[in-house]
């Protein structure tokens, strides 16, 4: 017992020399790293980048592009869907029966109006009275439920098409 104690005071009394010598070697062997720089590694040469893509196509396979994509299947040949565009299917009064046709419905019943027809940057504009507005349309566009299909300026007609009815509609001045 008397051995481990003098070994212990040994330790406590020489606890700030010990430190020190580990600081020294620690500040050695970073001395060493700076002195002794490892040689730097060859990195292989960099390519010069191509400006055009090769033509060949094993010169492009060669650069990891990609090959051509798959050719689309013909198995998914759209059917006609022509009742989703011409004939509006969530239309509130599509379920109930109207008691007049929608073939004898004439245009006036449509509450639209022509009013004017103007050339406007070499395009045809037409103004239209509905029961809500009085608005300048050129042709494709779409308002409320119809479609401005196409403008005649020398007969002063224009091509309407409604969707709650599925057919198109001449409206003249």
């Amino acid at each position: 017992m008397d051995k481990l104690r003098k070994i212990g005071l040994w330790f406590w009394n020489n606890k700030e020399r010990m430190v020190l010598i580990v600081l020294v070697l620690v500040l050695m062997y970073r001395v060493y790293g700076i002195i002794s720089v490892p040689e730097a590694p060859a990195w292989p040469a960099i390519p010069i980048p191509l400006t055009e893509l090769p033509d060949d196509r094993t010169d492009q396979e060669s650069l990891g592009l990609p090959s051509r994509p798959p050719m689309v299947p013909t198995d998914g040949v759209p059917g006609t869907y022509t009742s989703l565009y011409e004939r509006n299917p969530f239309w509130y009064y599509g379920s109930t029966t109207d008691s007049r046709d929608s073939q004898q419905i004439r245009p006036e019943d449509l509450n639209i109006t022509l009013l004017k027809i103007q050339d406007v940057s070499g395009r045809p504009r037409a103004q239209l009275r509905t029961a809500s507005t009085t608005k300048w349309y050129s042709e494709g566009e779409q308002f409320e439920e119809f479609e401005l299909i196409s403008i005649d300026a020398e007969e002063e007609s224009v091509v309407i098409y409604s969707e709650r009815y599925a057919r198109q509609f001449t409206l003249k001045k």
